[in-house]
């Protein structure tokens, strides 16, 4: 068999690291709000398990198989690392009520919320915190990325089951725009 000189394989070589580094992207913190006209709201927050890490980028993401061997206790620490994470990482607010004290039931998820099936699937913690708006017609939301976070969040909204075209992306010390919630904000959602 034929060896590949060195000047050819080098560059085979950094193109495969480079795909490699590409595989794993900084991790960001998705926040998702469903508002209805109601009153009821869900805001739900995906942490990815690499935030835990001291270098979340170079850090490989945790697959399924690996939670599936993970006993309760070690899951459970997952969670609470998971609150803490998020009380310094984001604020939520909804106004005229003020800042919300959301207590996010916990869930070992796939991206965007996904069920886990495959055993290599990557392992996300969403958290989901239900709601009912006293005053839906003159509610605000936004948030704020927390001046002690360390990544950016992304800020993504649905009204009445239509995805609102404008997203943020904030990063440590930032506030999101102000979500107007009132009936009327479905054509307005964009704006502000």
């Amino acid at each position: 068999m034929k060896r590949l000189p060195l000047r050819l394989l080098l560059p085979i070589l950094v193109l495969g690291l480079a795909r490699f580094a590409a595989a794993h992207p900084i991790p960001d913190i998705p926040v998702r709000s469903y508002f209805e006209a109601g009153g009821e709201a869900r805001i739900e927050i995906e942490i990815d398990l690499r935030c835990f890490s001291e270098d979340p980028e170079n850090e490989p993401y945790l697959l399924n198989w690996v939670l599936q061997e993970m006993t309760p206790e070690e899951r459970a620490e997952y969670e609470n690392k998971a609150t803490a994470f998020v009380s310094k990482s984001v604020a939520l607010f909804l106004d005229p009520e003020g800042r919300a004290k959301p207590e996010f039931q916990w869930s070992f998820t796939s991206h965007r919320g996904e069920k886990l099936a495959a055993k290599d699937d990557p392992v996300m913690l969403t958290g989901v915190w239900k709601t009912r708006l006293k005053q839906p017609a003159e509610a605000t939301y936004w948030i704020e990325a927390l001046p002690e976070g360390e990544l950016s969040i992304l800020f993504l909204n649905h009204l009445n089951d239509e995805a609102v075209p404008r997203f943020q992306v904030l990063f440590p010390g930032e506030k999101s725009y102000r979500l107007s919630l009132s009936p009327t904000a479905k054509t307005a959602a964009g704006k502000g």
